[in-house]
């Protein structure tokens, strides 16, 4: 059981750490574009109106 307990915990660890996961925009459309892959300087969203992946270009960052 311990050992469930810690290999849930380390899980969750590597989950949160990893960049671009986990982060949610309602809509896509006025900053990003749907795409099944992002390019390497874009930043990764998951979005309620893309299929895939919004992918935020990072020139528009901030806006």
């Amino acid at each position: 059981m311990r050992f469930l307990c810690l290999v849930f915990a380390v899980f969750l660890l590597v989950s949160l750490a990893a960049p671009g996961y986990g982060k949610f925009r309602k809509t896509c459309a006025p900053v990003g574009y749907c795409s099944p892959k992002c390019r390497v300087m874009d930043l990764k969203y998951t979005s309620a109106d893309c299929k895939y992946s919004c992918c935020i270009p990072t020139t528009w960052k901030g806006k």
